[in-house]
């Protein structure tokens, strides 16, 4: 039976540094994320160039996630981790010298940022865990430090380019926020290497083994992906094509759902600790489905979005769980390839539930909301039924 005492987390000198990374690196994040798009549009660019070097990034990504997890695995997580960073600060760089052609490299960089910090940090918090049933709470404090670090990275903007005239000192505001950026995330660099990485086992060549536990795990993610795709990766569109919603409004609810959603991710360890991981889990997704269902059935914007902050709390709310859950399961040589192959699952999965929800926006605007909630109550029961007998 699952313990309901509260583990005391022992912060080692790892987890110290490794939380300073993520409050730095998350606030120059939040600051880039606000900045891109009106960026983009004073340069010049339209939709199909952004949609090129998002492409870029992604395909990028996703080319360099399985040798990322085989050095990660296999020569070291923190080294990696160095390399997401050092890569980080020149492409964040070109992106804010703007020639197009630089662009196109910069965003190459960035996908190779995102995929060796994706297969390294995560594992690099696991392995500096010394005892494993603090793990939910050290993974929910870990998300709890990025929803605050990065809502003061988002704050930054206004103090950084809300006040800049239009035309050229516009460009130049919006260039300084990446170089702001750009010094946080190299300021990672010397917190990083304080960090002293447990030695692991490695093999001398490329595998692509992985568990039966582990491809349970991506399965699972991949069905919650599927789901999200369907219904929740464009709901920005579909509050404004119902209930006509312009960015302000839009705004308002992001920020809602940071709050909330840091103060649910910080309990959800006592919830694991009282009812076990798995319950958890499952309780915290099903209770977020009528929540769901009840948004599509609502007819005002403001009961919409008052709705849909709650379920992205408890949704979310989560992700450490299952994050935890994934390192925990999993042999420790074993945690970076299973990173990459959650990731590799969520992106293939949730890009074909996009696809698909655009054409069922089309015939209904609430009809994918409607199958997502489907999705998301099949991948529930799957997710008790096939996990419910792990610690």
């Amino acid at each position: 039976m699952p313990s309901t005492s509260r583990p005391r987390v022992e912060l080692n000198r790892n987890l110290k540094l490794l939380f300073a990374v993520q409050s730095v690196s998350a606030v120059g994040n939040g600051l880039i994320m606000p900045l891109l798009s009106p960026y983009f549009l004073h340069l010049g660019l339209t939709g199909g160039d952004v949609g090129v070097l998002n492409g870029v990034m992604g395909l990028s990504m996703a080319l360099a996630l399985l040798p990322s997890a085989y050095i990660a695995d296999t020569r070291g997580r923190r080294p990696l981790a160095l390399a997401s960073f050092a890569l980080g600060v020149p492409a964040t760089l070109l992106v804010a010298a703007g020639r197009r052609e630089l662009l196109v490299v910069a965003f190459v960089l960035l996908g190779l940022t995102n995929a060796a910090g994706n297969v390294s940090l995560g594992p690099l918090f696991a392995d500096s865990v010394e005892r494993e049933e603090q793990m939910d709470y050290v993974y929910a404090y870990t998300s709890v430090l990025a929803l605050v670090s990065s809502s003061v990275g988002a704050a930054l903007t206004w103090p950084l380019v809300g006040f800049a005239p239009a035309g050229e000192d516009a460009v130049s505001a919006y260039r300084l926020g990446f170089v702001v950026s750009a010094a946080l995330f190299a300021l990672c660099i010397p917190l990083l290497l304080g960090v002293r990485e447990r030695r692991i086992g490695g093999h001398g060549g490329l595998s692509l083994r992985v568990s039966p536990t582990a491809l349970k795990l991506a399965g699972l993610g991949a069905v919650t992906a599927f789901g999200a795709g369907i219904g929740v990766w464009n709901v920005g569109y579909w509050f404004a094509r119902k209930h006509g919603a312009e960015a302000p409004q839009l705004g308002a609810m992001s920020i809602a759902s940071n709050i909330l959603m840091a103060a649910f991710t910080a309990a959800a360890p006592l919830a694991s600790a009282r009812l076990g991981t798995v319950t958890a889990v499952v309780a915290l997704q099903v209770a977020s489905i009528p929540l769901l269902v009840a948004m599509a059935l609502s007819s005002s914007l403001v009961w919409a979005g008052a709705l849909y902050v709650v379920r992205s709390a408890l949704m979310n709310a989560v992700n450490p769980l299952v994050a935890s859950l994934q390192m925990r399961l999993v042999r420790p040589e074993e945690r970076a390839r299973m990173t990459m192959l959650s990731s590799l699952a969520w992106q293939v999965a949730g890009s074909a539930g996009a696809v698909l929800g655009g054409y069922l926006l089309d015939v209904n605007v609430d009809l994918p909301i409607y199958v997502t909630a489907v999705v998301y109550l099949v991948q529930s029961a799957l997710f008790y039924a096939v996990l419910r007998g792990a610690r």
